[in-house]
């Protein structure tokens, strides 16, 4: 099921705040049913309803899910099934220049056997898109949400006497685009703060900014070339207790890269270059290491898609007496339309996790799959899996996990 997305994306630009330090509750689990980027349409495509002279799409998901190991733990595995609920509603309004984007949306989970698992998040949020000519772009975005931490993500909550972690996260970003005949530039300016509820969690309270400059070169009608500079800073609110490292710190980095627009058989942006980590505490070493950002669409046929997003940067850590952390992450999936009402979709997925000052490493790796036939244009089915295994020098962060199940999805 597609779930619409508003406002320009850049690999680069989206990558500000992963390079600000937020953690891994801004990169749950690979999900089968998350939309692949540039899936081809199939019949079940909603229908925008007409509320004066906006439109709105109302939709949802319910799903019934097996969880192998639902605390994620290395041994003494608990298994159970959950009901997930995800409805949403999405308006866009436009006149003229200017686009106005709205979206709210809830996840409610209930377990059937484990309820201190039961969690309730949501989103809410809107942007605001200004084109005064064909090559400029302005767009003002802002959002809230209500984050329920995979208990899977490193670093991530494996007790079982309490549930998932959660947090509020507040968010904004500023962004203009220039696109000549030749020479083009973006500049995007990004902000963030995370609360978490609990008390024993408010150690991981943090805000974060970040700020990107691209300038871009036409080579062809489709692609460009570019060259960026990202700069990020993290503070976390609480002051480190004595002993403890202070974890605030600034990111500088430089990517060179390419660009290919919407129009041929690929599509998307590439990048590679390095960043450097410097902290507050002297005591942690500054570091100087490869950045990568990755988000290609590969469409060799109209039925198909093969789709693969990469990230290289540093991430913000919480583990006792480490320096610091260096995330990897690259999915490879693959959208195929079967029929006209079948789609299948397959995904593989490696992160690893580097932390330095205890020299540890944790790997995942992560298969999903997923099967949805659609009934007519407003009501799917769908048969969802997901397996995964982490490898870790630390023997408690290694786990097996296994998941299944069959989703029922609606919209209008």
């Amino acid at each position: 099921m597609r779930r619409p997305a508003f406002g320009p994306a850049s690999g680069g630009a989206a990558a500000l705040l992963l390079m600000a330090a937020l953690p891994d509750a801004q990169a749950q689990d690979m999900d089968a049913s998350d939309p692949l980027q540039g899936e081809p349409a199939a019949l079940f495509e909603p229908t925008p309803l007409a509320l004066g002279s906006a439109t709105v799409r109302i939709g949802g998901s319910a799903r019934l899910e097996y969880d192998s190991n639902i605390y994620a733990q290395a041994f003494g595995e608990k298994d159970d099934f959950r009901l997930q609920v995800r409805p949403y509603v999405d308006l866009l309004r436009k006149g003229g220049a200017l686009e106005l984007t709205a979206r709210a949306e809830g996840d409610f989970r209930k377990y059937f056997q484990y309820d201190k698992e039961d969690a309730v998040g949501g989103r809410l949020s809107a942007g605001l898109n200004w084109n005064p000519s064909a090559a400029d772009r302005l767009n003002v975005a802002a959002g809230w949400q209500h984050i329920i931490e995979d208990r899977g993500e490193p670093e991530g909550n494996t007790l079982p006497g309490i549930g998932p972690r959660e947090l509020n996260l507040v968010e904004g970003d500023l962004s203009y685009l220039h696109q000549g005949s030749r020479i083009g530039f973006l500049f995007k300016a990004t902000g963030a703060r995370m609360r978490y509820t609990r008390a024993i969690d408010e150690e991981r309270d943090l805000d974060a900014v970040g700020g990107l400059a691209r300038v871009m070169l036409r080579v062809s009608p489709l692609t460009s070339l570019f060259v960026e500079g990202v700069a990020a800073h993290r503070d976390f609110r609480l002051a480190p207790v004595p002993g403890q490292f202070n974890r605030d710190a600034s990111t500088y980095g430089g990517r060179v890269g390419i660009a290919i627009d919407p129009g041929g058989t690929l599509r998307g942006d590439a990048a590679v270059g390095v960043y450097r980590l410097d902290a507050k505490d002297r005591r942690i070493e500054s570091q100087t290491r490869m950045s990568v950002q990755i988000g290609l669409t590969y469409a060799p046929r109209p039925r198909t898609t093969i789709t693969l997003d990469g990230f290289v940067g540093n991430v913000a850590t919480y583990r006792t007496g480490v320096q610091s952390r260096e995330d990897m992450r690259f999915r490879l999936g693959i959208n195929q339309e079967i029929r006209h009402n079948l789609r299948g979709r397959l995904g593989i997925l490696y992160r690893r996790s580097k932390y330095f000052g205890v020299d540890d490493t944790d790997n995942l790796y992560g298969v999903t799959g997923e099967l949805e036939y659609a009934v007519n244009r407003r009501v799917a089915l769908a048969a969802t899996a997901r397996f995964s295994k982490r490898d870790s020098s630390v023997a408690l962060d290694e786990f097996d996990r296994t998941r299944a199940g069959l989703e029922l999805r609606i919209h209008y």
